[in-house]
């Protein structure tokens, strides 16, 4: 049970902290408003030249209309196939996608696995549906695994080889590339000689579902490859949203919430409240044509004459 409840832990640090993410996301304090065109909530026809509702007549009198659609369909390809870094450096995008890919199929893997898990429980034959599901679930658990070896890799060599991208390199950035290595080769390692059709990961994820009662608790430490899977599995699980790894799944907000929101800004709006709110903080941060001593709130450093730079 010490590996459950590991895993259990992990899990429970994971939905913690994206649940911290998202709030911390919806809560602070309203972002400078970008509003770069086209902006992809608009419906298509706009979109398509860049337009904006504001180009309307009084548009102030009408019903805005907004698309969420146009929205997930322009993020998707950026999120999932790192659309631009595809487009600015084709070189590191080469490295870089196969490692999220990697990524992206473990947790598809894992959905995977746990859909079947959840099937077995609800006492549903091992029909064709569960086995296209198991199928699927070797499939990407393979194609996630080749790809992730491959992408970590080859982003460790970047690092350290392209003198332009290691100037730029933390400590940081090499420790999460280096652990999301070591996880890759130890699930390739235990996937190539313990268990290639995932069957024990499946015992292993049906057990969590379970917590051990619905088959016996599987010992990934009789395979030291499996035992540190598990324990690697379940310590990245926690570590990605704690970490800027977080950008993975992060995005939307990014885009949505910043890039996108060209909400108008009206008498009584939240976004009203909002500004209202930003300018009674009081800002320590020193700059030479800001009179920032922590006292006066950007209120009043706003409606103050500029201070004369010398």
């Amino acid at each position: 049970m010490g590996y459950y409840i590991l895993t259990y832990l992990c899990l429970a640090v994971f939905i913690t902290a994206v649940g911290r993410l998202m709030y911390r996301h919806l809560t602070i304090p309203v972002h400078l408003r970008w509003e770069i065109y086209p902006v992809q909530g608009e419906p298509a026809d706009k979109v398509s030249y860049g337009g904006s509702y504001m180009e309307e007549m009084n548009w102030w009198e009408k019903k805005r209309k907004s698309s969420r659609v146009n929205e997930i369909f322009y993020m998707a390809p950026e999120i999932l196939l790192m659309r631009g870094l595809w487009k600015e450096n084709k070189r590191l995008w080469q490295m870089s996608f196969p490692l999220h890919l990697g990524l992206y199929l473990m947790l598809a893997t894992f959905l995977l696995l746990s859909i079947s898990s959840v099937s077995t429980l609800c006492g549903f034959a091992e029909d064709g549906g569960i086995m296209i599901v198991n199928g699927l679930s070797v499939a990407t658990g393979w194609i996630g695994l080749i790809a992730g070896v491959i992408g970590s890799t080859g982003m460790l060599y970047k690092r350290l080889a392209d003198r332009e991208l290691r100037d730029y390199s933390t400590f940081a950035d090499y420790f999460n590339i280096v652990f999301i290595l070591i996880f890759f080769l130890c699930a390739f390692v235990a996937a190539s000689t313990v268990d290639p059709l995932f069957n024990a990961s499946r015992d292993y994820v049906l057990g969590l579902f379970s917590a051990g009662r619905a088959v016996p608790a599987y010992v990934p430490g009789r395979s030291l490859p499996g035992a540190l899977t598990i324990i690697l599995a379940s310590l990245l699980t926690a570590y990605i949203p704690l970490t800027h790894l977080s950008h993975m799944f992060m995005k939307f907000f990014l885009y949505h919430r910043v890039k996108w929101d060209d909400t108008p800004n009206r008498p009584g709006s939240p976004i009203e409240t909002a500004v209202k709110k930003n300018l009674e903080y009081r800002p320590t941060w020193k700059a030479r044509h800001v009179d920032t001593d922590g006292k006066l709130s950007w209120r009043e450093i706003a409606s103050s004459a500029p201070k004369e730079m010398k």
